[in-house]
């Protein structure tokens, strides 16, 4: 898994189709980027993002759709596979950590320790397949609790496959 910056234009598209489609910008030095590929479909691949724990989310038990990131220490972040989504291969962008925007040195070493941190993690999980679980329960038992509560994967593939940029 890598980290990957998505073309915003698209996201903003794909926002306009289903408002649950996770964002990047959250405010001044704040960016959270995506990882994958959990898996492609043709041109397009699926991927997903992380959320900073909240008091809530220790609470909670992993499940098939929402993972723990744990390091040796701590909670890192989850991760709500039931949020992935595709888009073109050529609409993704490597994070560069170096272009972060973040002014103060100190707050974009930390950042960075983090997500490496968490990518290290993420790299142990195996969610490739956990993510082709829950991509094939949406369609195999659409009446299941997570099946619906998750995006409708082959939907936005439509709306990923129709995208225009120009």
């Amino acid at each position: 898994m890598k980290w990957y910056v998505p073309d915003d234009e698209f996201l903003n598209y794909l926002r306009n189709k289903e408002s649950r489609v996770p964002r990047t910008d959250y405010g001044k030095e704040k960016y959270k980027p995506f990882f994958g590929a959990l898996f492609e479909v043709g041109e397009l691949v699926y991927i997903t993002q992380v959320s900073h724990p909240k008091e809530r989310h220790y609470k909670m038990k992993s499940s098939k759709d929402f993972l723990k990131v744990f390091d040796e220490k701590r909670l890192l972040a989850v991760i709500n596979l039931n949020y992935m989504f595709p888009i073109p291969k050529n609409l993704l962008k490597e994070l560069n950590y170096k272009e972060l925007d973040i002014e103060n040195e100190i707050k974009k070493n930390n950042y960075i320790s983090l997500l490496k941190k968490e990518l290290k993690a993420i790299n142990k999980m195996d969610i490739e397949s956990k993510a082709k679980y829950i991509y094939e329960l949406k369609y195999n038992y659409p009446d299941n609790m997570i099946s619906k509560r998750c995006f409708d994967f082959k939907l936005l593939e439509v709306y990923a496959k129709n995208y225009n940029k120009d």
